[in-house]
């Protein structure tokens, strides 16, 4: 029933040169609302719409994050059918604003060295020192490995746009030693051991997720977790601030700012005025006499 304005959908976000991820997702969730309305998608309301949203939340308990991306989906199908977006009839939901999981940089290394299969040992470490989003580890290519530079080439990452990020010696160590034990990829390099394509971001999830629950490292460690560690542990080194913010390829500084909510304040040297009372006393005693 609505097969020309699906296709219509994908030819338009074709032409925003949306990411494939994007274009895939949104035609997923797209085809869903209209799958839900049983409508043909020129007579849909924001009465459905909304009905939709609430389907997403009440029965399908989706946090609102996601619901946000649904929402942006269906405002895009409405603007390749020629409507005008109502945000006071549909707003954009307040998301909560969890601190993720940090693990202690002993449960980092423990959790790697806990791994026999070098793979998924190399994907971790360099997940880890080097920052990386799990699709951007997954994508790698053998090239993208600067060794005498001491850096990685991240190509089109999330925002569509290339990057470097350090390259760990410690991790040059353990991808070298990967790379000779996996018959030397050359295209990708952690390649799929079933087709000629990247290893699946799900495929990294499953691994990181149960070597975590084996070791009994807290509750909800995901591979981002690896990225989120690497910018707190490096605040916590005392690397500055813009430097993590290009490193992870954040275009917004407000993203690198909750790592500092995350830190270690007594690694960072911080003290609470109620600890430092004393010694102020003490100085302001002096300096009278």
């Amino acid at each position: 029933m609505n097969e020309k304005y699906l296709l219509k959908l994908l030819q338009d976000m074709q032409l925003k040169n949306f990411t494939q991820n994007m274009c895939t997702d949104y035609f997923r969730f797209v085809k869903k609302f209209l799958d839900f309305t049983n409508k043909d998608a020129m007579s849909i309301t924001y009465a459905d719409i909304r009905k939709f949203i609430f389907h997403l939340k009440d029965h399908e308990n989706k946090k609102a994050s996601t619901i946000n991306v649904y929402t942006a989906a269906i405002r895009f199908f409405e603007y390749t059918l020629g409507y005008v977006w109502d945000s006071k009839k549909i707003p954009k939901m307040k998301r909560d604003r969890k601190l993720p999981v940090i693990l202690t940089r002993e449960q980092v290394n423990m959790l790697i060295n806990s791994m026999d299969n070098y793979k998924h040992k190399a994907i971790t470490s360099t997940m880890y020192s080097s920052g990386l989003r799990v699709s951007e580890v997954c994508h790698l290519r053998y090239e993208d490995i600067r060794r005498n530079q001491k850096m990685i080439h991240v190509p089109l990452s999330k925002n569509r746009q290339d990057r470097y990020t350090i390259l760990s010696d410690r991790n040059l160590d353990i991808l070298t030693e990967y790379w000779y034990r996996f018959n030397r990829p050359m295209r990708w390099l952690f390649p799929s051991t079933v087709r000629d394509e990247p290893l699946t971001t799900a495929t990294v999830e499953g691994f990181i997720k149960h070597h975590a629950q084996e070791l009994g490292l807290p509750e909800g460690v995901t591979p981002h977790t690896m990225r989120h560690c690497f910018a707190c542990h490096a605040l916590e080194d005392g690397v500055s601030h813009t430097f993590i913010q290009q490193l992870l390829g954040h275009r917004s500084p407000k993203s690198t700012d909750v790592y500092l909510q995350m830190t270690s304040k007594a690694l960072m040297g911080i003290q609470s005025p109620f600890d430092t009372y004393k010694e102020k006393v003490q100085e302001d005693n002096t300096d009278d006499k």
